[in-house]
């Protein structure tokens, strides 16, 4: 257990690092000295900007059993 949390320690540190500091939405918290991230609220897929057709990730997603 220790060996798989040193290494999640590790990749979370290098995403941390080689990301830009780019200002976090409202709903996400992120204490990266810690290595947690909290979400504060579930928000509505419309606020993502993203068009996502649920029906078809449901149906990969199905399909993945």
């Amino acid at each position: 257990m220790a060996k798989d949390e040193q290494k999640s320690r590790a990749l979370i540190q290098i995403s941390l690092d080689s990301s830009p500091h780019e200002e976090l939405p409202n709903h996400l918290t992120l204490h990266p000295f810690q290595y947690k991230g909290l979400v504060n609220q579930i928000i509505d897929s419309k606020w993502v900007g993203l068009k996502i057709n649920e029906l078809l990730v449901v149906e990969y997603y199905s399909r993945q059993t």
